[in-house]
């Protein structure tokens, strides 16, 4: 069975996507960063929602909601 990667694209992603999204899922963005996420955290900031998926040795996707 091959696992695909949850395409990530920040200008029309919802929060319920991204609410979807676990440890251990494979994740891409539009600008080609990739990898298995090691850990999330999420932040609320005054009225937005920053979510940080760190992938490990790839680095980390940061999308504001």
């Amino acid at each position: 069975m091959e696992k695909y990667a949850t395409q990530i694209k920040r200008a029309s992603v919802s929060r319920h996507q991204l609410e979807k999204i676990k440890v251990g899922d494979f994740v891409a963005d539009e600008f080609g960063k990739s990898g298995k996420v090691c850990e999330i955290e999420k932040i609320h900031y005054s009225y937005e929602l920053h979510y940080y998926f760190h992938l490990g040795k790839s680095g980390t996707i940061l999308v504001i909601i």
